[in-house]
């Protein structure tokens, strides 16, 4: 759910027409010579994900990318290998290059696979960041199936009653179609919150919550640390053993086992900064029952949910996915919210790649 003082205002942002992020954000990719079919994927993902105001996901992390592409620390181009493959699995290699790349082909062939067996699932090594995990749900959601994504990543949360970082902040996404409704769109992180929330809230200039994150010495943290280390760490879900952070930190365990073990790219405390392990599912609805009765019935659940009493001082029930919704609505309308160094850093890395500016 979106967090109200992490929000862009029209006093602290600049709006862009979505189209023309997009454009930018290809451009600065192949400006550094990621091939157009890649460049166009990624600038999906992340437009997506700014459009549903998962601003830390978004388009802003082109120049980092497009960074790390240049010091060779991704390999571009990258070949997208498939290592082992039945009819209803998959293995295959990033290739040391974007992320999205590979955990879109991922997910198109969990979906294929599904269409034909009733169920797809396929896990990638190699890899790097992936963006907005729920982008690849969307995509089952799209065919009208049940969708799933993980992702795992090097070392930021601590293990319930640790006291140094062991594990990723590993995000578990999963969608499903509805009918009149909108999809069930669940995207979360296995910490707390997810890590680029602290880099948001950094860039602001506005202080985290207590629970967030905490020091060595189980202090919490209420300024934003300026990198990882052991000295601090991200909090499990549920942040103390009291309030159940074994589930956050079982999750994440979860997440490392299918996505970096299964796959053979190695587990958190194996990778470095940067690297991501990722796996895909997809579900072909049909092959249990008949879809329009499942999205009759998923209409019906969304609908209970939302007339539920609010509790006092709220207004209403939300349902995962609603707030995205209802942001790519908005921004589709007056454009995404930038930070204004944010906004200079894009045209300030296109201009310094010598590539045409749309912002």
């Amino acid at each position: 759910m979106a967090l109200d003082f992490l929000k862009f205002t029209d006093e602290n942002s600049v709006r862009v027409p979505a189209p023309d992020l997009h454009r930018q954000v290809v451009a600065i990719l192949r400006g550094v010579g990621t091939p157009e079919e890649h460049a166009e994927v990624t600038a999906k993902i992340l437009t997506k994900a700014s459009l549903m105001a998962v601003d830390s996901h978004g388009v802003g992390n082109a120049v980092r990318y497009s960074r790390s592409i240049e010091s060779g620390e991704y390999t571009v181009p990258q070949t997208v290998e498939t290592i082992s493959e039945s009819d209803t699995t998959a293995l295959i290699s990033c290739g040391n290059g974007l992320g999205f790349v590979a955990a879109h082909q991922a997910m198109e062939t969990s979906i294929a696979k599904a269409k034909k067996h009733g169920t797809g699932m396929v896990t990638v090594r190699d890899g790097h960041h992936i963006g907005m995990v729920g982008y690849y749900p969307f995509m089952a959601i799209e065919e009208d199936m049940l969708g799933m994504a993980i992702t795992s990543a090097s070392p930021a949360m601590r293990p319930a009653l640790g006291a140094a970082p062991r594990l990723g902040t590993n995000p578990i996404a999963f969608g499903a179609p509805a009918g009149e409704e909108k999809p069930f769109l669940l995207d979360m992180a296995t910490t707390t919150v997810a890590s680029g929330k602290l880099g948001l809230a950094k860039r602001l200039g506005v202080p985290i919550p207590e629970g967030w994150a905490v020091t060595a010495e189980g202090q919490p943290l209420v300024h934003p640390p300026d990198a990882r280390g052991d000295h601090w760490s991200q909090n499990p879900l549920g942040n103390t053993r009291e309030q159940g952070a074994h589930k956050g930190y079982g999750l994440a365990v979860m997440v490392d086992i299918l996505a970096g073990v299964l796959s053979g790219g190695g587990f958190g405390s194996q990778l470095s900064g940067g690297e991501n392990m990722t796996w895909t599912m997809a579900i072909d609805i049909s092959k249990f029952r008949p879809l329009e009765d499942f999205k009759s019935m998923m209409d019906d659940m969304i609908r209970t949910l939302h007339n539920t009493p609010a509790e006092p001082g709220e207004d209403r029930v939300l349902v995962a996915g609603d707030p995205e919704w209802e942001a790519e609505a908005e921004r589709l309308d007056k454009g995404i919210p930038m930070h204004p160094t944010q906004y200079d850093e894009m045209r300030s890395r296109a201009q310094e790649l010598g590539v045409e500016l749309f912002i």
